[in-house]
């Protein structure tokens, strides 16, 4: 890795942190540049603004998230050994990296310029990568023919989104990966053929 994408990388380390602890709202600059050791004019060699640092951490961490869902899927052929592994990196993700989670979910998504950033594009593949394992569901005949999959991708990211929400707001306190089979048996049952 090149030292510029080096150093850039702990910048976006040390704006997690600091964006996970003070929340992206009360976090500054200054505070960013001297949890990465560097001058605060570096960090806008990088970067626009504290807005587009946050949305890069966002869009980076979005990449890597769909990277290794890919990872996790790519020699499962069983549409429902799909979701269960889907569901489970998710939550397995999520419980790794608190302190990026809690910025995306309590703060990035409910952000109004969330919709025109590069982040939310990136976003978007996750519920790409969903509609295509539940198509092709339905074409091997395991989810039903008349689930409209659309709402199944709702479903599906709405429960996971909900339940990694409830575990941020009541401080992380318990494992989150307790929910995972819960979670694929009840979207299963949802959409699977009798």
């Amino acid at each position: 890795m090149s030292r510029k994408k080096l150093r850039k990388q702990e910048i976006m380390q040390a704006a997690i942190e600091v964006f996970g602890k003070a929340s992206y709202q009360n976090a500054n600059i200054s505070e960013i540049a001297r949890k990465a050791g560097i001058a605060e004019g570096t960090i806008y060699q990088y970067f626009k603004n504290k807005q587009d640092l946050f949305f890069t951490i966002g869009l980076e961490r979005t990449k890597d998230f769909c990277s290794q869902i890919d990872h996790q899927i790519e020699h499962t052929d069983d549409t429902e050994d799909k979701i269960r592994k889907l569901v489970w990196f998710y939550f397995y993700y999520f419980k790794s990296n608190p302190d990026y989670v809690r910025s995306l979910m309590l703060e990035m998504r409910v952000n109004s310029d969330f919709v025109k950033s590069r982040c939310y594009k990136s976003f978007k593949t996750l519920g790409k990568k969903i509609i295509h394992i539940l198509k092709e569901g339905q074409e091997k005949g395991i989810i039903r023919k008349n689930a409209d999959i659309y709402c199944a991708r709702h479903m599906l990211l709405g429960t996971l989104e909900h339940v990694v929400t409830r575990w941020l707001l009541a401080g992380e306190k318990y494992d989150l990966m307790q929910f995972a089979d819960q979670v694929s048996e009840l979207v299963l049952d949802g959409i699977r053929e009798k």
